[in-house]
């Protein structure tokens, strides 16, 4: 039987073998004194020698780390639901596989929870992009508005980020959880149940951590379609205004003259985008370094292609 201890990190992870080393070794070096803390990662159906990186690393951390693989699910509710159910902490951090800690990241998530041990708190932490990839042009699509949250009593579900999240585990098991039917948007999904249960999300701009995530350009099209077909699935369970707000949507329900100022500005932006684009590849945008240029090129595209993705999952639903 496992022994319980204060705090645990859950992790999915897919294919993240290059990556793991540097990632276990910030979390097994974390500041513990007065405490004790487990990291449990899920492998969803890796196919390279992550399974075997995370065998050697539990070995090597027994008992501190531990590892469980399942079938590929294709998104990271799954394993994550798998990992919090054999959790032994009653706080759980929840973490993606591409999170480097700061040394004191799980120490200042613990000190939150016993300073607000009423079930219902829960706290998002910080988390920035390096300066070692903040010359890449897809840094731009990272940079979450943490900042906006300074001072800020109390969060909306829709910041239920999973970069770096802490939550008791009791609570999440009576009344969240991940639903294993979204590929994305699962995370403000799971924020959104937890807060019709009471959650009260804190900012912990004192929990900081690095986002090590990169893709290519050539990948922003197909991602941001994905997103805008879940993102419709997300608004058909929960329609609420704050989520289309939010989003961007463009729907009647946020009141006639908001609805009237969306549609005119997608539509200058239907019309404007293609000499645009072009514009701004004229200027360096894709020649692979990150400037004002490519940082407006990407956000747009990205934009593009979300829309189109959510226009094509409500032409699919209308005729299903």
């Amino acid at each position: 039987m496992t022994a319980s201890v204060d705090i645990s990190v859950v992790i999915p992870t897919f294919n993240r073998a290059p990556m793991l080393p540097r990632v276990i070794e910030a979390l097994m070096s974390q500041e513990c004194d007065g405490f004790t803390y487990e990291v449990i990662y899920v492998s969803n159906g890796s196919t390279d020698s992550t399974s075997a990186v995370l065998r050697e690393a539990s070995e090597r951390y027994d008992g501190r780390l531990r590892f469980f693989e399942i079938a590929p699910t294709g998104g990271p509710a799954a394993p994550r639901n798998h990992a919090i159910r054999h959790a032994t902490g009653d706080v759980v951090i929840i973490e993606d596989d591409d999170i480097v800690p700061a040394p004191d990241m799980v120490r200042t998530h613990l000190e939150f929870h016993r300073a607000h041990p009423e079930p219902h708190h829960a706290a998002l932490g910080d988390v920035y992009v390096p300066d070692e990839l903040m010359s890449h042009p897809m840094s731009v699509l990272h940079e979450f508005p943490y900042h906006e949250f300074r001072g800020r009593d109390r969060l909306s579900w829709l910041h239920f980020w999973t970069c770096n999240v802490s939550v008791k585990r009791r609570f999440m098991l009576e009344h969240g959880m991940f639903d294993e039917r979204f590929l994305g948007y699962e995370d403000v999904l799971c924020g959104r149940r937890l807060a019709d249960a009471g959650m009260h999300l804190h900012f912990l701009p004192a929990s900081r951590a690095e986002h090590l995530h990169r893709f290519e350009g050539t990948l922003v099209p197909a991602k941001a379609r994905q997103y805008g077909m879940w993102l419709h699935s997300l608004l058909e369970v929960v329609p609420d205004p704050e989520a289309m707000e939010r989003f961007g949507v463009l729907s009647r329900r946020l009141g006639w003259w908001r609805f009237v100022r969306r549609l005119i500005r997608r539509t200058a932006f239907r019309l404007t985008w293609r000499p645009r684009a072009a514009f701004f590849r004229l200027l360096g945008a894709t020649n692979g370094r990150r400037s004002r240029w490519s940082d407006k090129y990407y956000l747009m595209m990205f934009r593009r292609h979300l829309v189109a993705g959510y226009h094509e999952a409500r032409r699919k639903a209308r005729a299903g």
